[in-house]
């Protein structure tokens, strides 16, 4: 006869379960979980708040809550933290795990307030501890960010790092939020953190567009890779080599969509010779239904949603699928899935336009570029070999699509004005390319300037720079964020765009030469800094090449006066488009890619 199980008992026997101790109540559940009967301990966790007057019941409902969210159902969770809280309405844990849960339900504007709830009883006597404000605080600061509030983020986080200077990940947060916020010099004093430590938790992106030093940027990289990804390297495809018929390229992407990436590769990825090569990607890119999304999803020939997939189970699909060359498009940027590449799925792996760095990362053989845009002066602070294409390493993409005609009445642009566009990410603005912008309005009378208007706060800061800066304030007009299509009708109604430097714009440059507007780009030293002027070098009909801050005040004048006339629309890319297509294939072919 076997044993009577305990844990059954109690839960069938309303009469024990009164009796049962926390202790005994929490073991039990947790040996259901472990079991894989969740249900079981949710109905347990049920029966006992409905008979226990145990004093700390606030704890069961602060574990059943718990319990509720990991199984699915936010609203049973909500409902068991705001139990618990009622019982102790101090209990630090429940106001984390509260505010957690409603901005997973989109409700951020609770969510904000419950950890704000929790920051408030900081002084009181019986009030949280140091690492429980830390935790409210750095969550306070993230949701403000992803609102673009950067004003009220950046203060949430400097009191986290009060409280706490050791930590790189809020710095490199706090950093790139001053830089989005165009809140000058980005990097201010903070108590008990050094200049060193701020550099150093910098994230690579942030840093592309703080300095034009290549060495920065490389030891940048190593820094946010080290203390960022614990990835064991493996090589999964160690020792082998594929004989296909057709080569086997794979692209892994989550850009591929209306994004600045995805709106460069259409032509790339259509343009492989289909009869030599089987294109793959794996994809874990949103749906946003567009006309775009469906056209990069049909170049492939073969798509592999990944988005719910792990790494290792994306590396072992790639080695089923026995990829050749397989090609990351994010390096360092946003939504990078390393992990994929860290285990060698594919015999040569190489990076390529996602990000316009060096990306620190051993796992990657080779980074696309050309040898303008990254000389061999520059090779040594890069960890990926080169594969050089002609003509520019940015894939310009032709849009047959007519741009509407807008007018500038529609957006408040003065007719006889010198528009001067400058409609790059707000954080690409560094105090000396805005100091060199305020110059051109005081040099050319009929010019006014024409920025996103991305944020309340950064364009406060803009406005509060150019007072400083003694200019003329109503000379600098703001139009916000829009539909693709509908921005390139405004980069139409611009007279030059401005670039931004060090952080030279790419995807937006394809966009002002489709839409006849010339450009004035300035070079640097690294990569990502002499990316406008790759571009403008192989379509010489699309702008002009300054090489010095002055000299790009007189580029611009020299337009506003009519020395210059471009006739952008004739831009040829098809050359650019085969070259970067002919190294990729041509590296693929080759059987010795040491």
């Amino acid at each position: 006869m076997n044993a009577r199980n305990p844990i059954f008992d109690a839960m069938t026997n309303s009469a024990q379960i009164p009796q049962m101790g926390l202790d005994t109540l929490f073991t039990t559940c947790e040996q259901l979980q472990q079991a894989g009967k969740a249900a079981e301990a949710l109905a347990l966790y049920q029966a006992w708040l409905a008979h226990s007057q145990d004093a700390n019941r606030h704890m069961a409902w602060f574990n059943f809550g718990s319990l509720q969210q990991s199984t699915g159902n936010p609203q049973g969770a909500v409902e068991a933290y705001k139990e618990c809280l009622a019982l102790q309405p101090s209990f630090p844990q429940a106001l984390i795990n509260l505010g957690l849960t409603l901005e997973k339900m989109g409700k951020r504007d609770e969510a904000l307030q419950q950890w704000a709830t929790l920051v408030s009883k900081r002084l009181l006597k019986d009030g949280p501890s140091a690492d429980m404000l830390v935790l409210a605080l750095n969550h306070i600061g993230r949701v403000h960010e992803d609102l673009k509030q950067y004003d009220l983020a950046e203060e949430a986080l400097e009191q986290s790092l009060a409280l706490k200077p050791k930590q790189p990940g809020v710095i490199q947060h706090w950093v790139h939020i001053r830089q989005k916020a165009c809140a000058w010099p980005v990097y201010k004093a903070l108590p008990n953190i050094t200049q060193n430590e701020m550099l150093m938790a910098t994230s690579p992106l942030a840093m592309l567009a703080l300095t034009d030093d290549p060495v920065q940027q490389l030891l940048t990289a190593f820094a946010f890779v080290e203390r960022t990804y614990g990835f064991k390297e493996e090589f999964l495809s160690k020792g082998r080599e594929y004989r296909h018929d057709r080569l086997r390229i794979g692209y892994v992407s989550g850009d591929l969509c209306v994004h600045a990436v995805g709106l460069l590769l259409p032509e790339l990825l259509e343009g492989h010779d289909k009869s030599k090569f089987e294109i793959y990607g794996y994809d874990f890119s949103p749906e946003d239904g567009t006309a775009h999304r469906e056209r990069l999803k049909k170049a492939f020939d073969h798509l592999r949603p990944i988005r719910a997939l792990t790494d290792r189970q994306v590396a072992e699909l790639v080695m089923a699928d026995e990829i050749d060359v397989l090609i990351d498009l994010h390096g360092l940027s946003s939504g990078a899935r390393p992990g994929i590449f860290a285990l060698h799925p594919a015999p040569k792996q190489g990076t390529y336009l996602g990000f316009i760095g060096t990306t620190g990362m051993p796992w990657f053989d080779f980074v696309i570029a050309d040898r303008y845009a990254l000389p061999e002066e520059l090779t040594p602070y890069f960890t990926e070999k080169p594969l050089y294409v002609e003509g520019s390493f940015i894939p310009l993409t032709r849009d047959d699509t007519p741009v509407r005609e807008a007018t500038r009445a529609e957006f408040g642009l003065p007719e006889d004005a010198f528009v001067m566009a400058a409609f790059g990410n707000v954080y690409k603005i560094t105090p000396e390319m805005f100091a060199t912008w305020m110059e051109i309005l005081k040099e050319i009378p009929q010019a006014v300037l024409w920025l996103i208007d991305d944020n309340p706060t950064t364009t406060a800061n803009i406005r509060k720079h150019a007072v400083s800066a003694k200019a003329d304030v109503s000379r600098i007009l703001f139009t916000g964020r829009s539909a693709h299509v509908e921005y390139k009708a405004k980069l139409k109604l611009a007279d030059v765009f401005l670039d931004t430097f060090p952080y030279n714009c790419g995807s937006t440059t394809n966009d002002v030469i489709q839409v006849g507007t010339p450009i004035v780009t300035l070079p640097g030293k690294t990569l990502v800094s002499r990316m406008g002027n790759s571009i403008v070098s192989a379509h010489p009909c699309a702008g002009l090449i300054s090489h010095s801050h002055a000299d790009y005040i007189q580029k611009v004048k020299s337009i506003s006066e009519g020395h210059e006339v471009f006739d952008t629309t004739a831009y040829q890319t098809s050359k650019a488009k085969s070259d970067i297509v002919s190294v990729i294939e041509k590296y693929s072919i080759n059987r010795d890619r040491s």
